[in-house]
């Protein structure tokens, strides 16, 4: 398949996306017995950065913990609004932690980006209700590297399943997941990844996607198998846009998802 370079690839995204910020879920290095700490991150990858009052409505479904026993929310707790942690501590084991921000219509016009539908704003150049959601692998313990919990489908509209435990994975590894649309592959899905520290450049104030370190598209059954060529601390992207159902409502309905990991012993 066709590869392109970082930076062509950077220059790409950054003019096709309508905005640059996405959702990723960040968990701190965790023993058994220990209560678990997860980040909300939402900005310039990967520095955290307080969620603006404006948008806190659209996070008001909180970061869940998904266990064999289900899905238990977590709970707000730490000094900035991104902080999150489990209700009690965490056994031994491979889990995941989601976050979601709740669909949402944005409208573009000269006057630039706004919380609205076309209705709201007639003279509107663009408009999508924006749908996002993050998903992070923990291995909580250091020998940790089942794949029960976190090869299956949480249900988010759009999802990146893993088909492997990254614990399993080592540098220059293929690690294989699926991109899911609605619960069903998503043939061609584009899949770019990156990792912490290799797009090191200022995007405070242009907003653009960080430079991605991988591209390929998921096969016709919306698997891809990604290349980690470092240790580190991962992002995988997947976006997918489709016609909003009513289109004197909005143009398009988008998607965007984010699965994280770390590749190598994470730091204590």
């Amino acid at each position: 398949m066709k590869k392109y370079s970082a930076f062509a690839l950077a220059a790409l995204l950054a003019a096709a996306s309508a905005h640059a910020h996405r959702v990723w879920v960040e968990t701190a290095h965790t023993h058994g017995g220990e209560i678990l700490k997860a980040e909300l991150g939402y900005g310039e990858f990967p520095d955290m950065e307080p969620i603006a009052k404006d948008r806190l409505h659209i996070f008001r479904k909180p970061m869940q913990l998904i266990t064999e026993k289900g899905k238990e929310d977590l709970v707000q707790k730490g000094e900035h609004n991104y902080q999150y942690q489990s209700k009690k501590a965490v056994k031994d084991g491979s889990y995941l932690v989601t976050a979601e921000y709740q669909p949402t219509f944005w409208s573009k016009n000269k006057a630039g980006w706004k919380q609205a539908s076309i209705k709201e704003m007639p003279d509107a150049d663009y408009c999508e209700q924006t749908r996002m959601y993050g998903k992070n692998i923990v291995n909580v313990g250091h020998e940790s590297a089942d794949t029960k919990i976190i090869t299956r489908p949480v249900g988010q509209g759009l999802e990146i399943v893993p088909l492997d435990n990254p614990a399993n994975i080592h540098v220059g590894d293929r690690f294989k997941v699926r991109v899911l649309f609605n619960g069903e592959p998503l043939p061609g899905a584009v899949v770019t990844a990156t990792f912490d520290g290799f797009d090191n450049s200022d995007r405070s104030k242009t907003h653009k996607v960080e430079a991605q370190a991988f591209y390929d598209k998921a096969g016709d059954d919306g698997t891809v198998d990604i290349i980690p060529l470092r240790q580190g601390f991962w992002k995988v992207n997947v976006e997918h846009k489709a016609d909003f159902p009513d289109q004197k409502v909005c143009q398009k309905l988008a998607s965007y998802t984010t699965l994280t990991f770390q590749i190598g012993h994470q730091a204590h």
